[in-house]
């Protein structure tokens, strides 16, 4: 059985995806079904812990959805 993994890098993909106009009702949606936290720890994650690209793409993640 094949599973696929998700990677943090996936979900700063998944929002730098978003066009500006997607941002405001990404973060109410991901407050709505609480998975807001889990969605900036992930990112805050790769912030500290990824390579030099992840890094880069958590903290622009980050800054779109207005924790940094």
């Amino acid at each position: 059985m094949k599973h696929e993994i998700v990677s943090e890098t996936d979900m700063a993909h998944d929002v730098l995806g978003l066009d500006d106009g997607e941002i405001a009702p990404f973060v109410r949606k991901c407050l709505k079904d609480r998975s807001l936290s889990s969605l900036v720890s992930h990112l805050n994650n790769d912030l500290l812990f990824g390579t030099p690209a992840e890094r880069e793409s958590a903290e622009v993640a980050l800054r779109r959805i207005g924790f940094i």
